[in-house]
């Protein structure tokens, strides 16, 4: 099975928010930064009204109530123009041009402007699919991005991963927040 396609700047940054959102622990790191921000502006809020400087103790308090409610979007945002950066520096060589993988029954070759890489089958880990992308993991924690267009028969890639062996976990409703 041969698979052209072509990768934008788009799913690149894709597959790194991705992957940032299945780690647990970077769930739980960012849960625990938002309530330590609301903890302390609550804090300095409360010091600053015994002090008798209601003015500031107002708005620490109006910070905490931000925070809570802007917190997670503003962090989205800044991860995404964090991932587009690296993007731009990392991949520009990559962006826009053809990119070929074939798969064979030992091997997944791939081809693209930076060389050709072989792969044994074996290596592959799982394949985790969104509305625009396949994200093929791999076992030394490197991954694979196979850009889904119209040129992919993604009913016949599905199948013949499933003829492989090669777990295919749909994630079609994943969006970065």
């Amino acid at each position: 099975m041969k698979l052209e396609y072509v990768l934008v700047e788009k799913d690149f940054i894709e597959f790194h928010l991705f992957a940032i959102s299945e780690h647990k622990k970077h769930k739980r790191m960012i849960g625990a930064i938002k309530c330590l921000l609301i903890g302390l502006f609550l804090y300095l809020g409360i010091q600053t009204y015994h002090q008798n400087n209601f003015e500031l103790a107002i708005i620490l308090v109006i910070m905490a109530i931000l925070t809570a409610l802007f917190f997670n979007k503003l962090y989205a945002l800044k991860l995404r123009r964090h991932f587009a950066k690296i993007v731009k520096n990392n991949y520009a060589i990559r962006i826009g041009k053809k990119e070929i993988m074939e798969f064979n029954s030992d091997f997944i070759i791939t081809k693209d402007t930076t060389g050709e890489r072989k792969t044994n089958l074996s290596e592959v880990v799982q394949i985790n699919e969104t509305r625009r992308n396949f994200f093929i993991k791999l076992s030394d924690g490197s991954s694979f991005i196979v850009s889904k267009n119209e040129s992919i028969n993604i009913a016949s890639v599905k199948r013949k991963w499933k003829e492989m062996n090669i777990p295919v976990s749909e994630n079609l409703t994943w969006e970065w927040h």
